[in-house]
């Protein structure tokens, strides 16, 4: 498989690329609040996080989990098209699937931690039929019904709801969740929201071994020492940061190891405590 995996008990994660780039929007914007002086100890803790001062260089993808003889995949990427605020290339998600042997018609099941651009791009086909041909999709019932306001489409500079999203409720493919669900014997959705009004994390639990895919609930390495920092994309500040508390609690209680997206690529990774503080440690 193309990629790094994580093995928990008898799960295996996939990391996968869709795209990495230096994103358009100054972090000074992205994290208000956030001087260059408070900056510095994460610059020289997490170099490659940094693209330049002011500028914040991430990685966009999804996990592939192998769990039972399931096949599910978490988030689907930029997709295709390159949108002027992610400043991102075509999206190569569907490349790094097929190099690991991984056909679209092996994928059992789609959830989408959340609904913004950049974690659902490869969901319909140009053609409007279902990349993933045999999944169902599966996303929390407030996202939604958030993404499909008016008002809410219209925030973002580019369309993409209609273009990626809303046919799959006509397709048939699509099931709205609420509160915590099992996605498998060792694959749980949870709620995590405060990003946006239905965002969810992914707990494994198998033999013993636990790990958690965050989504968006943390964007930045640094949020984990400051989980009060805000980030501009969150929907509700203070509900994410008491989500990201509540899960940087749990992480560190029960051991876990973590998956994320936006960190630099792997994204696999641990909490440590250093100095009584907590910090990023990659695996």
């Amino acid at each position: 498989m193309a990629g790094d995996t994580l093995t928990v008990g008898n799960v295996e994660i996939v990391v996968l690329t869709d795209a990495e780039v230096d994103f358009s929007i100054p972090l000074s914007q992205l994290h208000p609040g956030m001087t260059p002086e408070r900056w510095e100890p994460y610059r020289r803790r997490y170099p490659e996080v940094f693209a330049g001062p002011d500028t914040w260089r991430l990685h966009f993808g999804g996990h592939l989990i192998r769990s039972r003889g399931r096949t599910l995949l978490v988030d689907t990427g930029t997709g295709p098209t390159t949108r002027p605020l992610l400043n991102n290339p075509p999206g190569r998600l569907l490349e790094e699937l097929g190099a690991g042997g991984v056909r679209a018609e092996d994928v059992d099941r789609v959830f989408f931690t959340h609904l913004h651009p950049d974690h659902v791009g490869w969901s319909l086909t140009a053609q409007g039929r279902p990349v993933f041909p045999r999944a169902r999709y599966t996303v929390h019932r407030a996202d939604w019904e958030t993404f499909q306001r008016p008002e809410v489409q219209q925030a973002f500079p580019f369309t993409y709801v209609d273009e990626t999203l809303t046919p799959l409720a006509g397709l048939g493919v699509l099931d709205l969740l609420e509160g915590e669900h099992a996605l498998t014997e060792e694959v749980t959705a949870l709620e995590a929201p405060g990003h946006t009004p239905g965002h969810m994390a992914v707990l494994i639990i198998s033999a013993g071994e636990r790990a958690l895919i965050l989504g968006d609930a943390l964007v930045n390495p640094a949020q984990v020492t400051e989980p009060e920092m805000r980030f501009a994309f969150d929907s509700d500040g203070e509900t994410a940061a008491a989500t990201r508390r509540r899960l940087l609690d749990r992480i560190e209680a029960e051991g876990m190891k973590v998956a994320q997206c936006h960190f630099p690529a792997p994204g696999f990774g641990r909490i440590v405590r250093l100095e009584g503080r907590r910090y990023w440690q990659g695996l």
